[in-house]
This record gives C-alpha cells, structure tokens and sequence, in this order.
C-alpha cells in the first residue's frame, strides 16, 4: 500500500512528474501525498571569475591534504592550453591544468617523483563551453575525471611517500612562476568538497572580474520545444513565450480537453485605443493600436488529438468582418 523512494543521485533530479499506473482495473485507485517540501540551490554553483590576462590569478590558504585530497571546477576557454589550480611546497607540488586542447593532466610529487594523469578527449576542451573536472589524490591512487569520459586512474607506489607536504599559497589560474597562465572562465570550485567564493576574491583582484558570461552556449540545449534560452548573471533561463509549452525547460505541454461543443475564447481588443468604427480599414485600426505596425502576415501552431469531426479548431475574427478558421472536415481533411 505504500512505496517509498529516496533519490541519492543528483543526476536524476529534477523532478518533473509523477507517474501512477495500474489503476485502469475495476475497484482499483491510486492516491499520492506530495509535501511539504523544502527547495534550495547550491550557492556555489555559479560562482565564478573571468580570466582575463595570462599574468591574473587569484590565490587562497594553501591546500590542505596531506592524505587525501579532492579538487573540482568547471571550466569553459578558448586557449590552446593553461594552468587551472597549482599549490607548492618545498618539493611536493600539485597541479591541475589544460596541456593541450585536448588533454587535461593532474599531476603532483610527494616525494616518490612526478606522478602525472591524463584524460584525452576526441574533440577539443577549449571549445568555449562549460567542462568538469573532478581529481583526487590518496594514499591508495589517483584519480582524474572529465566530463563523462572514462576516468583515469594511476596506483601509488606500495612502500613510497605518503603526505603531501605544501606550504605555500593556492594559485587559481596561474602557477607561481607564472608560466602558462590561464585565459577563461572557472567556477563551482571546491576543494576537499569546500568551495571557494571566486567572485568575492575577483572583486579585489586587477585582470580577474567576478562572473562569467555565455552560459547558452552549453546549456541552451536545455531549453525544448523552441524555448529561447536566456543568459543570467548566475545560469540561465527559458523563454518559453513563442512555444505552446510551460515549465523550468519548456518541457510541460500547455493543453485542455474539450468536451463536445465546447470552447474557449480570447478577446484581444485594446478597449481604451479601440475608437474607430466597425467599418474602419484594417491600416487606421492597426495605426490606432500599434503606430507604424504594418503586419506582413499572421502564423498560427497548434497540435490537436481528435476522433470527431467536424471539428472547429480555430476561429480568429476582426472588428472589421475578416476572419481566419482552421476546421477538420467531415472526411477527415483540414
């Protein structure tokens, strides 16, 4: 009588609908409670900074893993190559960075040498859209995931150095010999699962600035049935005015049952600029309305699931006598 279930994979959030069946047998029906429910986003999601010179950077307290650590972002650039995050110490170092267009590295020395991981991709990372990636380091292994491609993974050595030893400052977009800078956009840092406020730091940093533009570009796919993504400071959003569908994503069809000869009408007069006659033309009554509108042609979109006919679909009419009708007919033509 009861199901239950508990989602532990953000993947498969949002949710859109819930779906009832088996409840077409006879004495048989569904019920569902939904609530109270509690909504909140990830603040730091859409943190971000624009990198807008090789030389800026920004730094924060050094990183903290002398066992185990764990470094995400996005990113999004159009440079051949960059540094994204670099910590130093006297000998140990780790380092995230872009090597070519195509290959993210991780590396770090914990005194057993250069470890290095590297994810290649088939099509280039500096393709100006958002690209995540996730690198852990520990005492067992390390571990480098980008995107949704196959992670890489190297062992540490059995009977090596174990602590990662560093002391200095954390670079965010540089190395400190200042080599390889980074041109781009990085945000939702985190690291050890912590994230850093990248907009704050950018505020007070010459050649960074806070945010970052463009965000259609990766995420405009999001937007269906011909939402028209739009850019906001954080994210963005979808315009679903020109679609017959509603929702976050354009994706909730916007419809309504009809019952045997009924309807639903608008009406679309502008009653304090409607002051010309029944016979006035179709130019002085949109001059009246809209100054200097010349309409060119009217377009109409509907989709319809029907078995009887005929059918009245559609049925637009003016104050001046002229009228546009959409009607299936009784052979089933429209």
């Amino acid at each position: 009588t009861s199901d239950t279930v508990v989602l532990s994979h953000k993947e498969h959030l949002p949710v859109t609908q819930v779906a009832l069946r088996d409840t077409g047998r006879p004495h048989s029906e569904a019920a569902y409670a939904l609530g109270p429910l509690l909504c909140s986003g990830d603040n730091s999601f859409w943190n971000s900074a624009s990198f807008n010179a090789e030389t800026s950077y920004l730094h924060f307290p050094a990183l903290r893993g002398e066992l185990s650590a764990d470094v995400s972002f996005f990113f999004k650039m159009t440079a051949p190559s960059g540094v994204f995050v670099e910590n130093l110490g006297i000998t140990d170092f780790i380092r995230l960075e872009l090597h070519t267009p195509a290959e993210v590295t991780f590396s770090f020395d914990v005194g057993n040498g250069r470890c290095e991981v590297t994810v290649q991709s088939p099509t280039p990372f500096n393709d100006n859209r958002w690209h995540h990636v996730r690198a852990e380091r520990n005492v067992k292994e390390a571990t480098l995931q980008v995107d949704q491609l196959p992670s890489k993974t190297q062992a540490a050595p059995a009977d090596g150095h174990a602590r990662l030893q560093l002391n200095s400052q954390l670079f965010v977009g540089r190395t400190a010999t200042r080599q390889r800078g980074f041109l781009g956009c990085i945000r939702s840092l985190r690291l050890n699962g912590l994230a850093l406020d990248l907009e704050e730091r950018a505020t007070m940093t010459p050649g960074v600035d806070p945010g970052c533009p463009g965000h259609c570009s990766s995420y405009g796919h999001l937007c269906h049935n011909g939402g028209r993504c739009r850019e906001r400071p954080r994210g963005i959003t979808c315009d679903c005015a020109v679609s017959a569908y509603d929702g976050p994503f354009c994706k909730s069809e916007i419809s309504a049952y009809f019952g045997t000869g009924s309807s639903v009408i608008y009406d679309f007069q502008e009653h304090s600029n409607y002051t010309a006659s029944k016979n006035s033309s179709s130019s002085s009554f949109a001059t009246l309305l809209h100054e200097g509108l010349t309409l060119a042609g009217e377009m109409a979109t509907l989709s319809f699931r029907t078995t009887g006919t005929p059918s009245l679909l559609l049925y637009v009419s003016s104050f001046y006598e002229e009228y546009l009708s959409v009607i299936l007919t009784p052979n089933g033509s429209l």
